[in-house]
């Protein structure tokens, strides 16, 4: 089969219109053609310096496992593309496999295809370079919308949840993106952005360079370690000074509140580590939360917040359940 024709096939996979026989063909191109193989090698061994040179090989060696597993004859239980970016996502591999593959070999075409949808489930993280040299960093349940156009045309963007952006410069081609209610513009700079769809409240955080954000007909511009907390109700926006780090430690598994609610911190932790939570007693939703916790594991993120708060938490079927703690409630009352 001619590269044109590999091409038409992945356009048509990343539309989610391939048949079986049409991936396993793909998956076989990709196992077998050397100048993919190679680039696959050269963005491992981009990655982040924190992991070290062994993961990596270790990375690159089980993922093409994995590809090859797909073509063993009589194997019944061939893994689909999607998995494997699963997986490259929750190692922190800096790409976004397929969508890096077919900018890498196929981007000269200007076709139709669908949208390009690349994301961080609930109790992930993923990191992926784009093709034009800028890095995106996906906090859990979190997903970017990349359009054929992106780098051609435009450089825009969708996102839905928390992102970190590091921007690849170029004046030409403003960097653009778009989340619901508003969208922020920069030339080269980073910043990061928190606006799930299903939240009310959403800012925006910029430790490099300068954005401008649109807003309810009105234009913000923010300079390094200013915050702007949108309200989407109301349409109101408001700017603070901050200290950048704070609120972009989430990408070395370090969780900062700054004076939240504790429905909307409930709601974090259920993303950050998959997990489903009820709040038993009203009373505790609205208790505001200052301070920064390592996020290495669930227990002691919880119990950092049953330790400074008049909350405790108990596990019914897998369910955590927040409730009151009256015993200390008196306690915190007065040592405000």
């Amino acid at each position: 089969m001619e590269k044109k024709n590999y091409s038409v096939l992945f356009e048509k996979y990343l539309a989610d219109k391939t048949t079986m026989h049409e991936k396993r063909t793909l998956i076989r191109f990709l196992s077998t053609n050397p100048e993919i193989d190679d680039w696959f090698r050269e963005q491992i061994q981009a990655s982040s310096p924190e992991i070290s040179g062994d993961l990596k090989q270790k990375m690159y060696l089980e993922i093409m496992k994995m590809i090859q597993e797909t073509n063993a004859p009589g194997n019944k239980t061939r893994k689909p593309l999607r998995l494997l970016m699963r997986v490259a996502a929750a190692v922190f591999l800096p790409i976004a496999l397929a969508f890096g593959i077919y900018h890498f070999y196929f981007s000269g075409r200007n076709s139709d295809i669908a949208p390009i949808r690349i994301e961080a489930e609930r109790g992930e993280k993923a990191n992926v370079t784009l093709p034009d040299g800028s890095r995106v960093w996906l906090n859990s349940n979190s997903h970017i919308v990349c359009y054929n156009a992106y780098n051609h045309r435009d450089r825009q963007l969708v996102l839905d949840g928390e992102a970190y952006f590091e921007v690849a410069h170029n004046p030409s081609k403003p960097f653009v993106v778009q989340c619901g209610d508003f969208q922020v513009e920069a030339l080269g700079t980073a910043f990061d952005i928190k606006a799930y769809h299903e939240d009310s409240i959403v800012y925006a955080v910029l430790a490099e360079g300068k954005v401008k954000l649109s807003f309810a007909d009105k234009n913000f511009f923010l300079t390094p370690n200013e915050r702007i907390v949108l309200n989407k109700t109301t349409k109101t926006a408001t700017i603070e000074r901050i200290d950048a780090t704070d609120f972009t430690d989430w990408r070395r598994n370090r969780l900062r509140f700054e004076n939240e609610y504790f429905a909307d911190i409930a709601k974090t932790i259920s993303r950050i580590y998959n997990v489903e939570y009820l709040i038993a007693d009203e009373s505790i939703k609205t208790l505001r939360f200052t301070g920064a916790v390592d996020n290495t594991n669930i227990e002691s993120v919880l119990n950092v917040i049953t330790l400074t708060s008049p909350v405790f938490y108990t596990i019914e079927n897998s369910l955590i359940v927040f409730h009151e703690d009256k015993r200390k409630k008196d306690y915190f009352k007065s040592a405000r």
